[in-house]
């Protein structure tokens, strides 16, 4: 199983390392690193990767389709914060911290697609981080990458109207829009579905 990790990961490599501002050394470092921690999944669209409420013990590399990132508000509405597609990791950072106390996690992420992937003990790569410098690194690459992604999701809703948020999600993200379902987009957009709807009619 770790050597299908591997390949997978390879798949991913360039786009990753430019995401990241890494080189390829650092990236299959961490990937052989992490390779004997980690457990294939598969799973249908709709299936709960995370569960706000439980203990974050893991994260997951998404190999193949996209995962929704949300939380659930105090009116008890699903609230949608973005997207993670191929390449990229689930879940909350400050989750995982906490899961190492004991708190529950206060985010979810579910499969808003067919989910390939690959889950990973998060435990097990914090001692490697506390052993190792490189893993250090490349976290905080990936803690930097989330940073900038989080500020983009940010401009992102910013805009005052819907038209503006929306072509800015097409333009920041493209191609995302097609492979997500409405009801999550209008989520995201902090919309109606039904709204959602007559802008993706408007010409």
């Amino acid at each position: 199983m770790p050597h299908a990790y591997q390949l997978q990961r390879e798949q991913h490599r360039a786009a990753t390392v430019h995401r990241l501002g890494i080189d390829n050394e650092l990236y299959d470092r961490y990937t052989a690193l992490s390779a004997p921690h980690v457990a294939p999944i598969q799973v249908r669209k709709g299936t709960m990767l995370q569960e706000a409420g439980t203990r974050a013990t893991h994260y997951d590399w998404i190999a193949s389709g996209v995962a929704r990132r949300g939380h659930i508000s105090i009116a008890g509405e699903d609230l949608t914060l973005g997207f993670i597609t191929e390449g990229e990791n689930t879940g909350s950072h400050s989750d995982m911290m906490g899961a190492l106390q004991g708190e529950p996690a206060r985010e979810f992420f579910v499969a808003e697609t067919a989910v390939e992937a690959w889950r990973i003990d998060w435990a097990a790569m914090q001692r490697h981080k506390a052993e190792h410098n490189f893993v250090h690194e490349y976290y905080l690459k990936i803690i930097e990458c989330s940073i900038r992604r989080y500020a983009a999701n940010l401009q992102i809703r910013s805009h005052s109207t819907a038209e503006a948020r929306l072509e800015a999600f097409r333009s920041h993200f493209p191609g995302l829009e097609q492979r997500i379902t409405q009801r999550a987009l209008a989520s995201y957009l902090g919309i109606t579905t039904q709204y959602m709807s007559r802008l993706r009619k408007t010409p």
